[in-house]
Order: C-alpha cells, then sequence, then structure tokens
C-alpha cells in the first residue's frame, strides 16, 4: 500500500544514517501491509546486524512470516542472506549479497547490509570493492546516493587511499549531513593522517 511503501523508505533512510527509530518505523510498514516480504527482510536485519543475541528470534519470526509470501527473485535472495545470517553464516551470506548487488546494484539495502557483513567479518579488500562495482549505476538523483558514497568512503579509508575517501566522504556529508559512514570516514582519515585539530573541528563542525 502507499502507506506501507512510505513507512519502508522512511525505515531505510532511518537505517542509512542511523538516526531516530527504523524498527518502530519499519513495524508501521508490516501493519499497513503485513504481506510486504521486503518489510520482513529489513526488520530481520535491523536485529541481525547489532549483532545482539536477543535480535534473532525477531529475524528468525520475520523469516517463518516472509515463508509463505510470494517473492521475486532478488527478495528471495535477500530471505536466503538473512537465513544464513541467522545461522551464523555471515561470509557465506555476504556472498549472497554479493551475487544480488552485481544483479541488482541499485539495491540500497543489499549493498548496506552487504556493507555490515564485511565490516563485521573485518574483510576490507570489500568493504571498498562491494561498494565500487555498483557505484557507476548511482547517481546524485537517486534516493541513498548520499550513503553509497558515504560506504564507499569507509571502505577506501580502511584500505590506505586516505585522499580519495576524504573526498568520498566530505561529498557525502554535503549529501546529507547525517551520513554516519562519511562523517565516520572523514573522521578516520584525519585520524590515521595525524590531524588531530581537523578531526575535531570536523566532528564539531557537524552535530
Amino acid at each position: 500500500t502507499p502507506e506501507s511503501v512510505l513507512a519502508f523508505e522512511q525505515a531505510q533512510h532511518e537505517l542509512r544514517c542511523y538516526i531516530d527509530d527504523p524498527v518502530a518505523t519499519v513495524d508501521r510498514a508490516l501493519a499497513a501491509s503485513p504481506s510486504m516480504v521486503m518489510a520482513h527482510v529489513l526488520k530481520a536485519y535491523l536485529h541481525l546486524l547489532g549483532t545482539e543475541p536477543a535480535g534473532l528470534p525477531v529475524a528468525r519470526a520475520c523469516l517463518d512470516a516472509a515463508a509463505g509470501l510470494p517473492a521475486n527473485e532478488r527478495e528471495k535472495w535477500h530471505l536466503e542472506a538473512v537465513r544464513r545470517i541467522t545461522d551464523g553464516r555471515w561470509r557465506n551470506a555476504g556472498r549472497i549479497l554479493e551475487d544480488l548487488s552485481a544483479e541488482y546494484p541499485r539495491d540500497a539495502l543489499a549493498l548496506q547490509a552487504g556493507h555490515l557483513v564485511d565490516f563485521l567479518t573485518g574483510d576490507s579488500r570489500m568493504l571498498r570493492d562491494r561498494i565500487a562495482r555498483a557505484l557507476p549505476h548511482w547517481g546524485r538523483s537517486l534516493p541513498g546516493y548520499h550513503a553509497v558514497i558515504g560506504m564507499h568512503a569507509f571502505g577506501l579509508e580502511e584500505s590506505g587511499d586516505y585522499v580519495q575517501a576524504e573526498k568520498q566522504g566530505r561529498l557525502s556529508v554535503e549529501l546529507e549531513p547525517r551520513d554516519g559512514w562519511g562523517q565516520h570516514a572523514v573522521a578516520h582519515v584525519m585520524e590515521m593522517t595525524s590531524r588531530p585539530r581537523d578531526g575535531i573541528a570536523w566532528m564539531r563542525g557537524n552535530v
């Protein structure tokens, strides 16, 4: 329904920026449309990617709720990635999300979930390359572009490309001042390049 789509998109924005309460927002989407597969997927990711044990039963309940619903190929890949994470198979889930992003590079949720899997498994190369492969399919006019740029900035920083990381991170925050990855990436660059005064000014200048 239009109401559920609006709530779903808002929840994704809240997750991208790490603001407000995306769980409550996606619950609104599900209340409006209980058969919305991607809302079940998003709720599961929200409870899994924080790595809190209490999130596992919620994610499994989301899988159960989505199990009998019609789903397209992309949704099935998401559900399988969620299933692998609930089974503790994080790297395997990361590979599923990599394949999904190769086929659907504008799926912002797949990119973010994959990026967080790479972060949690310590895969610095994929932190950069997962996002870099999708970037040619994105542009400023697309919702969530700031988050893709911010994730790319973090991946660049973790790979030691500090000049490009700072450039991308600053662009991300310019497009969306509350973009957490972009803010984080620039702060990391300043730490790694021994620029504490710049770092303090950066963190204080965007509150």
